[in-house]
């Protein structure tokens, strides 16, 4: 039970920098509204399911990727 706690607090830590990363970066973006904004949300989404996202070669090359 502790370890799946620890993983649910990681989880969420790392969601919160994420997510406060791809906000940075929308709100400094010199790019037109919409490509800026679907790039938010793409970010968005990956910040939510980073874990699964971890567990195949594609999905940790669009993390670095960003």
């Amino acid at each position: 039970m502790g370890l799946l706690r620890l993983f649910i607090v990681i989880w969420i830590f790392d969601f919160l920098v994420l997510a406060a990363a791809a906000t940075s970066s929308y709100l400094f973006s010199s790019e037109d509204f919409p490509q800026r904004g679907d790039r938010w949300l793409s970010r968005l989404r990956l910040s939510l399911l980073w874990p699964i996202a971890m567990m195949s070669a594609a999905g940790r090359a669009r993390l670095r990727s960003g």
